[in-house]
């Protein structure tokens, strides 16, 4: 072999180099960047769950009385609101016993035009 045939040899094996390298890069960017978008979710997801047991949390401090007379919570109703970028519903109705009461607490948020949903439920007694 000539010097000018390895010389092309090597310019070659430099780009074929160079090209596996950014392809790899890419690659390597691509997952990067979903797990990034994934731990935002997933953050986002956390913040609503929180949400949800911070107002079922409020409620069980109080009496079932007190909550139904400060109208907190309505029995065959729903009370909401919005606390930053999440809407909250707490929807209670009476369960098959008379004492028992059914609540649950919904948590909605939309993220990336698509709506989520976090939903919590619980019986409590009501004397």
């Amino acid at each position: 072999m000539t010097k000018k045939n390895i010389q092309g040899y090597v310019l070659l094996d430099v780009l074929l180099a160079v090209f596996l390298f950014s392809l790899g890069f890419a690659v390597l960017f691509g997952l990067t960047e979903g797990a990034v978008s994934e731990a935002r979710q997933a953050a986002t997801l956390m913040e609503g769950a929180n949400l949800a047991q911070k107002k079922m949390d409020q409620l069980a401090v109080h009496a079932w009385d007190d909550n139904i007379d400060r109208q907190v919570c309505i029995p065959g109703g729903t009370v909401e609101g919005n606390e930053e970028n999440f809407h909250w519903l707490i929807v209670s109705s009476w369960d098959d016993l008379p004492q028992l009461l059914r609540v649950r607490v919904e948590v909605r948020w939309s993220e990336r035009g698509y709506p989520n949903i976090y939903k919590l439920e619980s019986l409590y007694a009501v004397e």
